[in-house]
């Protein structure tokens, strides 16, 4: 599969999992993501003050140069189904373009990012 495909198949798992804010339920993106990260051989954690608001750790090993981070949020703000053309949490695949809440912000960075950290494994 092409590293497009994995963001898009990824970014489309996310799309279609509640994590509007409040209340948040981002430890259901944190748990696909871990899922994703741990097919791919690398260390994670998840770390939360709350059960249903938890934040993923991965680490990838590296050399001793300097250290890559990188960062993205997955919560989102409610959709009004009649205020869009395709359903905002279908993740729909239309035309070479991801519909949903979040595809934008940040949840298509959230797999871009997912993935590009899984391809240095």
């Amino acid at each position: 599969m092409s590293l497009r495909d994995e963001v898009t198949a990824l970014l489309q798992e996310l799309l279609r999992l509640d994590t509007v804010n409040p209340p948040g339920n981002e430890t259901l993106a944190a748990e696909c993501l871990r899922a994703y990260l741990s097919r791919n051989g690398i260390e994670t954690a998840l770390v939360a003050r709350t059960p249903d608001r938890a934040n993923l750790v991965a680490r990838l090993p590296g050399g001793d140069g300097p250290s890559l981070l990188l960062l993205a949020h997955t919560d989102t703000v409610l959709a009004e189904p009649g205020e869009w053309a395709r359903d905002p949490w279908s993740g729909d695949l239309v035309d070479g373009e991801v519909w949903g809440r979040g595809a934008l912000d940040m949840k298509g960075h959230a797999a871009a990012a997912a993935v590009a950290f899984a391809s240095l494994a």
